[in-house]
């Protein structure tokens, strides 16, 4: 049974109460675990994938393009639906949409599991894996935004800190653990695994949200969708995203008339988006916020965060498992010193940022992981699997420093807007990271790619082939370049790695040692130079942090907030 205040006579469904009444729910720290449940499944699909990559493509016959949107459906999906679903959750319930997303993801989930099995007519295995990834990314996108406000709208105080701050760490957690996870799962049982977790996860995760979180809406905005608002944002961001996971596509290119044309619908889409809400008296994501110089700095760590550090973890699992040759189970083991200070550093951060403000915590947060990438480019061509420990003092550093941002991001986003728009401020805040991550994978891997082709380019054609005719030596060695173009697929700490049959014969020739030195130096001064990159998109985010945030523009707790709330 519901109990609650008189209801708004201008807004039909839940009744509302005070907004202390939906903090005192005596189960808030259950809601937590709910959202929680959800928060940790959508992100953990981001990363817990990658792993099982060669094996569905074994085992579905796909190419490495369908294989890249396998990836590519989940994360493009999640990110051009989480300002609207957002939105969607303070109009019409937050708790009943979160409940959805749920269900949804894992409707998702078991079609990926089933889609070796499943034929539909027109479509390949592949393609039902895709939809269904696709699927995943919608029920993902209702949750991610949904999580934070309804941790908002639940605690208050101190209370409110924390729960951020064990968000926080959920967060890295989850995005750290996929590899390990994956790993362990593909090894263990088979790639299927990866997808059929997340069913009982979500019916747990659905009961538990039924029995413990309390409805919440913004009662101040009237229950219509901003149809308008809606297309042109998704526009917006759909060709947005494309572009920056396209853009790095050699067959394509940042320049070619496809990406560009990609990037010219999404700023016009972008501007007509901005004009229109600025005209409604209740948009779906009102531009005016970032008019709060907290709310734009939290967007831009956000989005750096993602960018620089977050975006690191294909890299770096590309380093430890082709390059150094662990298993994908003994590399996602080495990213815990990682994944478990960002647990432990979030809820610190939460129980702190109220004492020493969000710039403080965001600032020196920041400050270690420049640090942190900074001691990363200290790996050399010579390492191998022993010398992996060139990592561990960056991966604490990066921990902690993850750990310390990540919830005081969120704390800001949501803590300088009123309870009624909490949705709109954490879907915000939740596509600057998902865009961030895209544009950092496709910027830094760009820039890998390009240097470590044009190395082997400039290095390899200076080599003689012994036993080859000068006429046939070029020809000989475009092959054998070309051959490498795939940056970090044939490379190894140990010698060449899977090198095409055509071309063994060269390791039993002397020219062999020669190549296997150019491809290694290649590949690790490339990554070396995204370091660098990445070193500075972190320090922009730090300059943001620390001249953008202000403890000055955080709201006061609202005990008579009109966010409405029911108890079911």
């Amino acid at each position: 049974m519901a109990q609650a205040t008189q209801a708004d006579s201008t807004h039909p469904g839940p009744v509302p109460t005070s907004g202390a009444g939906i903090a005192n729910n005596p189960r808030r720290w259950w809601a937590l675990a709910a959202t929680n449940f959800g928060l940790f499944m959508a992100l953990l699909d981001v990363t817990i994938v990658n792993v099982a990559l060669p094996t569905i493509g074994k085992d579905l016959n796909a190419s490495f393009a369908d294989l890249q949107w396998v990836v590519n459906a989940y994360g493009l999906a999640l990110a051009v639906f989480l300002v609207t679903a957002g939105r969607l959750g303070d109009l019409f319930g937050r708790k009943r949409l979160f409940i959805i997303g749920l269900g949804v993801f894992s409707l998702g989930s078991l079609c990926a599991a089933l889609a070796g099995n499943v034929s539909i007519d027109g479509l390949s295995h592949i393609q039902v894996l895709l939809a269904a990834r696709v699927l995943q990314g919608i029920g993902g996108s209702i949750m991610l935004p949904l999580s934070l406000a309804i941790i908002a709208a639940t605690f208050q105080g101190r209370e409110r800190s924390l729960a951020i701050g064990i968000y926080g760490g959920v967060i890295g957690l989850a995005t750290a653990l996929g590899p390990v996870i994956g790993g362990l799962l593909v090894e263990k049982v088979n790639w299927q695994s990866i997808f059929y977790l997340n069913v009982p996860i979500g019916v747990v995760g659905i009961a538990l949200c039924l029995w413990a979180i309390t409805e919440s809406v913004d009662s101040s905005a009237p229950r219509s969708v901003d149809f308008y608002g809606l297309l042109t944002l998704s526009v917006s961001l759909f060709c947005l995203v494309l572009a920056l996971i396209q853009g790095s596509d050699p067959d394509k290119g940042w320049t070619s008339p496809y990406i560009l044309t990609l990037f010219g619908i999404s700023a016009v889409a972008l501007v007509a988006f901005i004009i229109g809400e600025l005209r409604l008296k209740y948009p779906m994501v009102d531009p005016r916020l970032f008019k709060n110089i907290s709310f734009t700095g939290a967007s831009i760590v956000a989005f750096t965060l993602s960018a620089g550090m977050f975006s690191l973890f294909f890299f770096l699992s590309l380093y430890l498992q082709n390059y150094l040759g662990f298993s994908a189970l003994d590399a996602g083991m080495r990213f815990l010193p990682l994944s478990g200070l960002i647990l432990v550093a979030g809820p610190l951060a939460g129980i702190f940022g109220d004492r020493l403000g969000p710039k403080a915590i965001m600032g020196v947060g920041m400050a270690l992981l420049v640090l942190a990438v900074l001691l990363m480019a200290r790996i050399s061509p010579t390492d191998t699997q022993t010398d992996w420990l060139v990592l561990l003092a960056p991966f604490i550093l990066g921990g902690l420093g993850a750990g310390m941002v990540s919830p005081q991001v969120s704390a800001v986003a949501v803590g300088t807007v009123s309870r009624n728009r909490a949705g709109m401020a954490s879907g915000i805040n939740g596509v600057c990271r998902q865009i961030g991550t895209a544009f950092g994978i496709a910027l830094l891997g760009a820039i890998l790619t390009n240097q470590y082709n044009a190395s082997l380019q400039t290095n390899i054609s200076q080599l003689t082939v012994p036993g080859v005719p000068s006429a046939s030596q070029q020809g000989v060695l475009n092959q054998i370049i070309a051959t490498l173009q795939n940056a970090g697929t044939f490379v190894g700490s140990t010698g060449l790695k899977d090198l095409p049959p055509q071309y063994a014969s060269f390791a039993r020739q002397p020219l062999f040692p020669q190549i296997q030195s150019i491809v290694q130096n290649a590949f690790i001064n490339s990554t070396v130079d995204i370091f660098y990159v990445a070193v500075g998109l972190l320090v922009i985010g730090l300059i943001a942090a620390l001249v953008l945030i202000r403890k000055s523009d955080m709201l006061p707790a609202e005990p008579g907030s009109k966010s409405v709330a029911v108890e079911v």
